[in-house]
């Protein structure tokens, strides 16, 4: 049985999962999410297929349905299902020019810096999934994807902020936050980059060392799961949501820096679902 830490954690990544899918379900309906499809499958010779991006948003808001209702069968069906469907973006990494030639390709990331968040999500969905289903294994082995996925995003993303590439494509976003706005008031553009690139990689050391000391998994969650709340401010100083259909939609770049809330959900799993008999230190 989940004791009450537990069983707190679930409810509120079910909720942060369900934000994220509601929010970039509405995206799917536009032209623009539709464009975007075509031409992601164009890349890889697949043939226009206009309600691709329609039925994928059909598909996130039965996933939502199924998160207010997740004792039901079918929910943890649905749920699993888009677990492996949320892995397949991450192919785009084999097929699709997301890295930056000028610094000499790979593991130089650009556009694919959003799609490495899938995993994390994956392992999310997986592990409501197998809770409910009571799937013990499958439910293990879903927060260790969850972890390596909150590794891979910090790590990849951490890493590159030591370019200066990532350092001017990042100063827009950190000059309009009240949370990061400091940043530039103390260092440069490129030297402020590098603070924000060490503590994300301090994040990835922690929740390393935390598979044997406690203390370090502890450090390392709070310093990842603060990173993905604190972004959630960039989609309101940005902003990163447009209302051009009458009501708020998230931009391009909103959709991306929307996904750390489920990331910040797999922080608060890991953290929740840890031993403290394990260890001391």
């Amino acid at each position: 049985m989940l004791n009450i830490r537990s069983t707190h954690a679930l409810a509120i990544s079910r909720m942060l999962l369900g934000i994220f899918l509601l929010t970039t379900a509405l995206n799917r309906f536009t032209d623009a999410d539709t464009s975007y499809f075509i031409t992601q499958l164009s890349v890889i010779g697949f043939p226009e297929w206009p309600w691709l991006s329609a039925l994928l948003g059909i598909l996130q808001l039965t996933v939502v349905a199924t998160l207010i209702f997740p004792t039901q069968r079918f929910s943890s069906h649905v749920l699993y299902i888009y677990a492996l469907l949320a892995l397949t973006p991450m192919l785009m990494l084999l097929t699709h020019p997301v890295w930056i030639d000028s610094l000499g390709g790979f593991p130089a990331i650009g556009a694919g810096q959003g799609l490495i968040k899938y995993l994390a999500i994956a392992g999310v969905s997986a592990y409501i999934a197998s809770h409910y289903a009571g799937h013990l294994r499958l439910k293990q082995w879903s927060l260790h994807i969850v972890w390596l996925g909150i590794i891979l995003v910090m790590l990849w993303i951490g890493g590159m902020k030591f370019t200066q590439i990532e350092a001017n494509g990042i100063e827009r976003l950190m000059s309009t936050s009240p949370f990061f706005s400091w940043i530039y008031a103390v260092f440069s553009v490129l030297h402020g980059s590098y603070f924000i690139g060490v503590v994300e990689l301090l994040a990835v050391f922690g929740l390393i060392l935390g598979l044997k000391y406690n203390s370090a998994n502890t450090f390392g969650l709070f310093i990842g799961g603060s990173t993905f709340l604190a972004t959630q401010t960039f989609i309101i100083s940005l902003p990163a949501y447009e209302l051009s259909h009458g009501f708020p939609l998230l931009t391009s770049s909103g959709q991306f820096i929307i996904k750390d809330l489920v990331l910040f959900a797999g922080c608060i799993l890991i953290y929740s679902t840890r031993n403290p008999q394990d260890n001391k230190a």
